[in-house]
């Protein structure tokens, strides 16, 4: 009987353990940008397993995962979903948690308050839904 509780807090522990799992990502970016250095160590202080591959050319990943027409620095796949530039785990953990139907999100340019980029200001960040038969006007991606 004495195992009993050993037995139990191992199990609890290897469940606690699972669920803190790190999410695996595979970013694609220019060999020569820095800020998407920073913006990796943002998303792995995160909870992210980031996988970054350097490619020559950008334009053609994006063109590929559907992100060209909002474009910024880097491309990132996560969960079968584009994830455009510099955008904040909030909204990628919504976007994997809600499994809209969009080709993914974008945060497109480089805004100078987006993570990696510098100081994060709530809410002052536009993150587009992503859509390969985009037409019109982009729609928001909502994070709230």
């Amino acid at each position: 009987m004495r195992k009993f509780p050993q037995v139990v807090a191992a199990g609890l522990l290897l469940a606690s353990s699972a669920s803190f799992a790190a999410i695996p990502v595979t970013l694609y970016k220019s060999p020569q940008c820095g800020c998407c250095e920073q913006y990796i160590a943002y998303l792995n202080t995160q909870g992210f397993q980031v996988h970054a591959a350097d490619v020559q050319n950008m334009d053609g990943i994006k063109k590929s995962f559907g992100s060209d027409k909002l474009p910024s620095c880097h491309t990132m796949i996560i969960g079968g979903y584009s994830v455009e530039g510099h955008v904040p785990a909030a909204a990628i953990q919504k976007l994997l948690k809600t499994k809209p139907r969009i080709t993914g999100i974008s945060l497109p340019g480089m805004d100078a308050h987006a993570p990696g980029m510098g100081p994060q200001i709530k809410g002052s960040l536009k993150i587009y839904q992503l859509a390969r038969d985009q037409v019109g006007e982009p729609r928001l991606f909502s994070v709230e």
